[in-house]
């Protein structure tokens, strides 16, 4: 078994090397799928464990031998997203359990940021707010400068508060990355895909985006609206 620990979280290694057997046991299930979470308090710290579905034989070979693991990913690329400080739940750990020499399971540990909400209710228009939405589509701008292309911009890995008057965001769901020294206007329109299929506020977010980025509206409307509709 492979365990990595950020050094600023050492306080938690007894806890992290005990999480293949704890993840059985204990934990309040916050979501389960193909993947699961499950959150703990450990120590004053309010951590979530994802544990990341078995591999098929083919992936399992490749995350041993020749591709970084989901959960080496989501460390490595929080720890990347930390540093153009662009927002993350800060990585705590990431453990790759082994059976017969390959990769059983992956586990990335985090701080659970549990005064964040998702931005379903934005995207499908059940929630009206013109300000989050002009702030969200800055945001996406932001780390499309900085070279981050997240290929699962969805609602539910896009998260959000308000203090004060401001809103802070926090990207999640974040082994599917890519860090490029810029990032092409197609690559831009296409990472939009999975956003949103309510086509009003799709194309909102489009123009406020454009006018973030720099581009021109027209064509970002048209194009981000095309590759949603693809989707």
């Amino acid at each position: 078994m492979k365990i990595v620990i950020n050094p600023t979280y050492s306080i938690l290694s007894s806890f992290i090397s005990n999480i293949p057997t704890l993840f059985e046991q204990e934990g309040e299930l916050v979501f389960k799928a193909r993947n699961q979470l499950k959150s703990y308090s450990v120590e004053g710290f309010d951590v979530i464990v994802k544990r990341y579905k078995k591999p098929h034989l083919i992936n399992r070979i490749a995350y041993t031998f020749f591709r970084p693991s989901k959960a080496k990913r989501a460390y490595e690329y929080a720890l990347r997203l930390s540093e153009l400080s662009i927002n993350t739940p800060a990585p705590i750990a990431y453990i790759e359990q082994n059976s017969c020499g390959l990769i059983n399971y992956g586990y990335f540990i985090s701080v659970y940021e549990k005064d964040y909400s998702d931005i379903r209710n934005l995207m499908t228009g059940a929630q009206t707010d013109d300000d989050l939405l002009q702030e969200l589509s800055t945001y996406i701008a932001n780390f499309h400068n900085k070279g981050v292309l997240h290929f699962d911009m969805s609602p539910g890995n896009i998260l959000y508060k308000k203090d004060e008057n401001n809103y802070r965001f926090t990207l999640i769901d974040i082994n599917r990355m890519q860090f490029l020294p810029s990032i092409s206007k197609i690559k831009r329109f296409k990472s939009f895909h999975s956003l949103s299929d309510n086509k009003a506020v799709l194309s909102k977010v489009a123009k406020l985006y454009a006018a973030a980025a720099n581009l021109d509206e027209s064509e970002t409307v048209e194009k981000i609206n095309q590759y949603c509709t693809e989707f």
